[in-house]
């Protein structure tokens, strides 16, 4: 599979954590070209208000340019945190344009062209980092740009910075549009030093974003459009399900004249044009679609449905050329262009509504098809036999509005999980014994607490102790959860936790001799309660008698026998019953050594690695899994595999893989969600506010 992660996983953190650790010299070389460059910035501009104002900006900015600089390593520090967790900008994000004032429509116009000059000054040096990135697999597949490092998170910093000083929006705003371009020299450096450190030999230059910029360059969208679109409701009285647009304040972003129809069968005459098109000529698909789209465009009675027909084209083009996705569901994607076109002249909630029916067509299509990385796969075929023929019966269909969409969801979502059932078994037994088994974890937990506190306690030996705090907490837990009386140490439990303090401590032993073969067989039998493997209850049963032998020859003044005790069996943090790791597919924590992760971007967050997570794992070679489930109180995590199977592992083990580098992300988001943004993001782009 071409380069192995692990062997440049290291020096990528390591990069990363040094740019975060170069950020006060990276602010204050930027400054220094601020103060020396805006003076002469401000003279050459005709605006009066305008040059006031970047004067304004600059005095604060000299005021602050200490705080600025000390205070930029750890903004950085924080937007790489974000940009590894794979986490959606807002100021991105086709679902929060709704909620935008004009003030923050502002402000993120001018950070979009602030990282997009930004991004044009550092370009080369971009695009070697990025095809280093992706030849030493260290980026998700199709996503070369996602990485931390980007100048965007870099604008972000700044942005940050900004919004936590005590500025007028106005000084904001000229930090933000004035900064970051004088970012470039020193991050073209930064660039060229990471991009030679994990090159590996002979790595190919591509372009990781011209595809994405080409596409942007299609279309004339702004924000203030995609805000209308999204307010968009139900006119009274509309038949069908029809949409009354209102076209004030909507500007033509088509240029194709439009025109008004007389009803939707010209809609339904169009669609069964496409078909036969297409029957007609195998492989002219694509022509098709285009003459499809152009002639829809010309039955919109409204430019806001014209905008409406743009948009769900743009995301659809997103979707076809998003490499995560299988061949095959590309191909089902671009199938479902024409009735989702068809449905935004007369449906624009599907862009405001994430529930609403083919929004969540499209997203479960995509999503559950991330399972799978080979088309070969007997699973995937049966996936994509239900889906096509899903797409069938809504290519078919003459309904316009989004009944269909709901049925071809119910339809598809019903064979899914008759496909599957051993799968859906397996995970719900699973989440049964994660369930039971972090509840008495945490028990434990308390429990050894009020041992380690107990005044008897404080002379024990650290092998006693670590008998009673680990093995026996998980009995004393155990037996308070199956008991029903409510009683304070059901099983009586607690007299071994004293018998063993007194036994192994000189001064106290004699307390309790002549009780070693009742304490003996107590210690099996609450062992043998929670399922612990026999070896290891009789390494602690000989640890424990070694300890116990000890304290008496010191009290009595005898010898001890030279031959010391077996170890004592590795303690675990979490620990689980043979049960409960079988049908969990539990990996053991065993070796586990983490390097601190405090305040550093070393490897992603569990708590950001949400559920619905995709991500490909390291054993014998890589195999894609995703995050099903994460414990109420993040103890443990749940990863399925599209066979059924599970696998799970505790929150360190977790950790450990990322910082090894056997866990990579492949989607954090709905694919939906991502098709959407660079809808959103193109509009950035193509904004004039000023």
């Amino acid at each position: 599979m071409g380069v192995q992660q692990p062997q440049y996983q290291s020096l990528y953190r390591a990069s990363i954590k040094e740019a975060a650790m170069q950020g006060a010299a990276l602010m204050q070389a930027t400054l220094v070209r601020a103060l020396r460059e805006w003076p002469d910035t401000a003279a050459r501009m005709d605006d009066v208000i305008e040059r006031g104002v970047l004067l304004e900006a600059l005095a604060v900015l000299k005021e602050r340019q200490q705080a600025l600089t000390d205070a930029f390593p750890q903004a950085l520090l924080a937007e790489f945190a974000h940009a590894i967790a794979g986490e959606r900008s807002a100021a991105l994000n086709f679902d929060a344009l709704s909620l935008l004032g004009d003030e923050q429509v502002q402000e993120n116009a001018d950070l979009v062209r602030a990282a997009r000059a930004l991004e044009e000054a550092v370009q080369p040096r971009l695009a070697e980092l990025e095809a280093a990135l992706a030849a030493a697999q260290l980026t998700p597949r199709g996503a070369a740009q996602r990485h931390p490092l980007r100048p965007e998170v870099y604008v972000r910093a700044v942005y940050r910075l900004a919004r936590q000083s005590p500025l007028s929006s106005s000084v904001r705003r000229r930090w933000l549009r004035h900064l970051p371009p004088l970012m470039a020299p020193d991050l073209l450096q930064s660039y060229a030093v990471v991009a030679k450190r994990i090159a590996p030999a002979e790595t190919a230059l591509v372009p990781a974003e011209v595809a994405q910029e080409a596409r942007d360059r299609a279309t004339q969208l702004t924000i203030r459009e995609l805000q209308k679109l999204l307010a968009g409701e139900p006119g009274e009285g509309a038949g069908e399900a029809l949409i009354v647009f209102d076209e004030s304040d909507f500007q033509h972003t088509v240029p194709a004249a439009l025109e008004m129809v007389q009803d939707m069968r010209k809609v339904d005459q169009l669609m069964l044009q496409l078909r036969q098109r297409q029957a007609a000529m195998p492989g002219r698909e694509q022509d098709s679609l285009v003459a499809f789209r152009d002639a829809l465009r010309q039955e919109a009675r409204k430019p806001a449905q014209a905008l409406a027909v743009e948009v769900v084209q743009l995301m659809m083009d997103n979707l076809a050329a998003d490499e995560r996705l299988l061949p095959q569901v590309r191909e089902v994607v671009r199938d479902l262009e024409p009735p989702l076109l068809r449905l935004a002249l007369v449906d624009p909630r599907f862009f405001s509504d994430r529930e609403h029916p083919a929004r969540q067509l499209l997203e479960q299509l995509t999503q559950r098809s991330l399972a799978w990385t080979s088309a070969e796969d007997p699973a995937f075929q049966t996936f994509m036999g239900a889906l096509q023929e899903a797409t069938e019966a809504l290519l078919d269909t003459r309904a316009s509005g989004p009944e269909t969409f709901e049925i071809a969801l119910a339809a598809l979502e019903e064979a899914w999980d008759e496909a599957q059932p051993r799968g859906r078994r397996n995970r719900e037994r699973a989440v049964r014994a994660l369930l039971r088994a972090e509840q008495r974890n945490l028990l434990a937990g308390e429990l050894a607490r009020k041992v380690l506190e107990r005044p008897d306690a404080a002379g024990a030996p650290p092998e006693a102790l670590a008998f009673l705090t680990g093995p026996w907490s998980q009995v004393m837990a155990q037996a308070r959860l199956v008991d029903g009386s409510g009683s304070e140490d059901p099983g009586g439990y607690g007299w071994v936790v004293q018998t063993v303090l007194w036994s192994v401590q000189p001064a106290l032993t004699a307390r309790v001799a002549g009780h070693q073969q009742t304490l003996r067989n107590r210690i099996h039998e609450g062992l043998a309660s929670i399922d612990h493997l026999p070896a290891d209850t009789q390494r602690w049963q000989n640890l424990l008698a070694a300890l116990r032998d000890l304290a008496m020859s010191v009290a009595t003044g005898t010898a001890l026998r030279a031959a010391g005790p077996e170890p004592a069996p590795e303690r675990v943090d979490t620990w689980l019953a043979p049960l409960e790791m079988h049908e969990s597919g539990f990996v053991p924590d065993a070796g586990v050594q983490l390097a601190s992760t405090a305040a550093e971007p070393d490897a992603l967050p569990p708590q950001e690695l949400a559920v619905g997570a995709y991500v490909d794992l390291l054993s014998d070679g890589w195999e894609r899994w995703q995050l099903t489930w994460a414990s109420p109180h993040g103890l443990l995590f749940m990863f399925t595999h599209a066979s059924g199977a599970t696998r799970s592992m505790t929150r360190r083990k977790l950790h450990h893989t990322l910082q090894q580098g056997a866990l990579r992300l492949v989607s954090s988001h709905p694919v939906v969600d991502g098709a959407l943004d660079a809808v959103a993001h193109a509009a950035w782009r193509n904004s004039g506010t000023a």
